[in-house]
């Protein structure tokens, strides 16, 4: 009996040892749990070993020696056990730092559990068996195994609280088991001594089962993270790309699971393929410098586009043993970005209508309106009777306000399609504000309105920004202040503060007595084509576009709009917009400047020129009688041309000192003139300034001509006063006599 039970033991050890020994073994990274299994496999087998020395013993004293031994091993495994437990369930804080230090107590425990006077050896059936002496230290012995035991459950139950992944709850489902087994085999053995009989072996056999269970969960644990015994497996079923493996001859040895759903094969029929095969590819792919090779192909099979990866597979001789191959399928990323380039050709053309239909909006509607404004004009500065002039006003105000919507629509175009640009120059903030207080006040005045700017002395004048964007997002506000109020005020308050030496947060607040606006609508006022109101305001001409202008300039520019409105007692808009100071001039004050009635200025022109000579180009015959009768009183000696060919034979005959240029011509457009007049060899006004005159006011027009040689640049419709100014500008001196002369 003693012996088949020691060859039991002394098998199940071997067993155990060389388990632990090999599963160690075939680890090339080991880690801490590595160490902790193969320890304990190391333990459990001595464990087993020197009890079953004890087993065969005749001498007692001999087997005191081999118990003792084999108490060392128990103690090691109860440490390795608990250390695994730690370790797997992360646990932390209190419980850990009791648990670990507990479990080694153990090592103090061992000298005095181990003395020969407790216990008691005698010969049974099945070998030599002890007998615990009932004493303090035995006491001791089995309160530690137990509390060691309660931990360790403890620990388990913790695990499975806190686990949230099924493979953790296994894990300490197994280690439960584990406990009970050994903790069953333990208790067995006090029983039967507690009942008088010798101790048998069951807590050894037992500790036997509980390492089986354990190295079923070591195998799994393993099995569930990623190392490079197991790495294979998870590239096969766990990568969604289809993954290749050639080996150094080019014939196909792996593939995973990705690639036969890819190709809708079986591994087999997979291994029987070449690349080639597979893939639309070149011969030589395999052929490349450096470790890696990226290449774009179409799949024979599926039609799809791919981009694959090839990287070489090396040995520890760094000779190629193989080559890998990703691929990923990007044929639905392939045909979106054809989506979106097609997409974009579409928008492109739409914008390229869209732009092309506001020039010609832009063309078709200000010729007319250029021929109206310019024949309105001339009836003004040239007409005696009363009933005339007035109505003439009318249509000069009338036009002047189709101008501003028809300014309107096309900013606000410019704007939705980014065409607009922000141009910095330098500008005076004085002259600005003068030219609006003047600009306004006439239309103040016709209200009754009382106009006011408040400017301090010291706000500065010399400013870097975009004089023409300023000015239109303040007169925008002003003229809706003024036709929104109609009794009382208008005030513009200008304010600054200093951000930088170079920088100026300027504050523009209009405030004014108006019909103001309900709360709940002023969230709408900056939304385009929108007016509110619309029962009261019916009747005042507008698009709506203004504020949104107004607001979409700022933007772009870095400011705020704000408004703060009482319904039925008017309202503030407050502009902030930082600029940057170009000089030391500061405002002063500003000129009380009342814009004088049309005809009075009408009838004194700037200046007089009786020996300039000027040649004026345009295919539209009410155009060039606009320019004449704008002219007249000027005394300039006006020639007119209706074509560019025209224009060319003039300036083959005579002198010019400016040639009015149209642009939109038939046959020879303004463009393809101007070119001509540089590189006709016969040409007497070479060193005339060539004007272009033209309908198209679209963004960035004007830098345009400028870049194709003209001098200068004026929209239709013509303004009187603008076009004489320009005229002083590029005649010589010696031809102009000023009024005061």
């Amino acid at each position: 009996m003693k012996e088949f039970l020691f060859y039991l033991i002394f098998a199940l050890s071997a067993i155990t040892y060389f388990v632990g020994a090999s599963q160690l073994g075939r680890l090339s990274r080991k880690s801490i749990i590595d160490r902790l299994y193969f320890m304990s496999a190391m333990l459990s087998a001595g464990w087993g070993l020197f009890t079953g020395l004890v087993l065969i013993q005749q001498d007692r004293n001999l087997a005191a020696v081999f118990r003792a031994i084999g108490m060392i091993h128990i103690f090691g495994l109860l440490i390795c056990f608990t250390n695994m437990l730690i370790y797997w369930s992360d646990v932390r804080g209190k419980i850990k730092r009791w648990t670990a230090g507990f479990v080694w107590l153990g090592a103090l425990l061992y000298p005095f559990v181990v003395q020969p006077g407790n216990v008691q050896f005698e010969m049974t059936v099945y070998g030599m068996s002890y007998r615990i002496v009932p004493g303090v230290w035995s006491v001791a012995y089995v309160v530690y195994c137990a509390t060691a035991a309660v931990n360790m459950m403890i620990i388990i139950i913790y695990m499975l609280r806190k686990s949230i992944r099924k493979r953790e709850k296994d894990i300490a489902y197994a280690m439960m088991l584990c406990v009970l087994i050994v903790g069953f085999g333990c208790a067995l053995d006090a029983l039967l001594q507690f009942i008088g009989l010798s101790a048998f072996p069951i807590s050894t056999l037992g500790q036997f089962a509980a390492q089986i269970v354990l190295c079923r969960t070591y195998r799994f644990y393993n099995g569930t993270r990623v190392t490079l015994e197991n790495m294979s497996k998870f590239v096969y079923y766990s990568v969604d790309e289809p993954v290749f493996v050639f080996d150094e001859e080019e014939r196909l040895c792996i593939v995973n699971n990705g690639a036969t759903i890819f190709l809708g094969l079986s591994a087999e029929e997979c291994c029987k393929l070449q690349l080639n095969d597979i893939f639309v590819l070149e011969r030589d792919v395999f052929r490349f410098r450096g470790s890696k090779n990226r290449v774009e192909a179409r799949c024979w099979q599926k039609n799809n586009i791919c981009s694959i990866t090839i990287d070489k597979i090396y040995d520890d001789y760094m000779d190629i043993i193989g080559y890998i191959v990703i691929v990923h399928d990007v044929t639905e990323r392939v045909r979106m970005l054809e989506r979106l380039e097609r997409e974009k050709k579409r928008a492109d053309k739409a914008n390229e209508a869209k732009s092309t239909f506001l020039a010609n909006m832009s063309h078709e509607i200000r010729t007319p309106l250029n021929a109206i404004m310019g024949m309105n004009e001339m009836i003004l500065r040239e007409s005696e009777k009363p009933g005339i002039i007035e109505y003439a006003n009318n249509i000069q105000n009338a036009s002047k306000t189709l101008l501003v919507l028809i300014n309107d629509i096309l900013d606000f175009s410019k704007i939705e399609s980014g065409m607009m640009e922000v141009v910095e120059r330098e500008y005076s903030l004085k002259d600005m504000l003068n030219a609006l207080k003047t600009e306004c006040s006439l239309r103040a005045e016709e209200k009754g309105l009382d106009l006011s700017f408040v400017v301090p002395g010291d706000t500065p004048s010399t400013l870097l920004g975009d004089e023409v964007r300023v000015r239109q997002i303040l007169l925008n506000i002003l003229t809706n202040a003024i036709k929104y109020t109609m009794k009382g005020s208008v005030t513009l308050t200008v304010s600054h503060k200093k951000m930088t030496p170079d920088v100026v947060q300027f504050t523009f607040a209009v405030a004014d007595t108006g019909i103001g606006i309900k709360e709940e609508n002023i969230d709408r006022l900056f939304g385009k084509f929108d007016r509110i109101n619309e029962e009261q305001v019916h009747a005042i001409e507008g698009t709506g576009l203004g504020l949104s202008i107004v607001d979409r300039l700022l933007k772009l520019m870095n400011g705020t709009v704000s408004v703060e409105s009482v319904y039925g007692e008017g309202s503030t808009f407050t502009v902030c917009l930082p600029q940057k100071i170009a000089g030391s001039e500061t405002i002063g004050s500003l000129q009380d400047n009342k814009k004088k009635n049309e005809k009075s200025r009408g009838n004194a022109p700037l200046f007089m020129a009786l020996d300039a000579k000027i040649l004026a180009v345009d295919d539209n015959k009410v155009n060039l009688t606009v320019i004449r009768g704008l002219l007249r009183k000027t005394k300039v000696q006006i020639t007119c041309a209706a074509s560019g060919r025209e224009c060319l034979e003039y300036a083959a005959k005579e002198a010019y000192d400016i040639i009015l240029l149209d642009h939109m011509m038939p046959g020879m457009d303004g463009i393809e003139t101007l070119e001509r007049l540089k590189n006709m060899p016969d040409n007497k006004s070479k060193d005339a300034a060539v004007i272009v005159l033209t309908a198209n006011a679209m963004a960035g027009v004007r830098e345009m001509y400028l870049e194709k040689g003209f001098d200068d640049y004026l929209s239709k419709p013509i303004d009187g006063t603008e076009l004489e100014k320009l005229l002083v500008k590029y005649l010589p001196e010696k031809c102009i006599i000023n009024n005061a002369e």
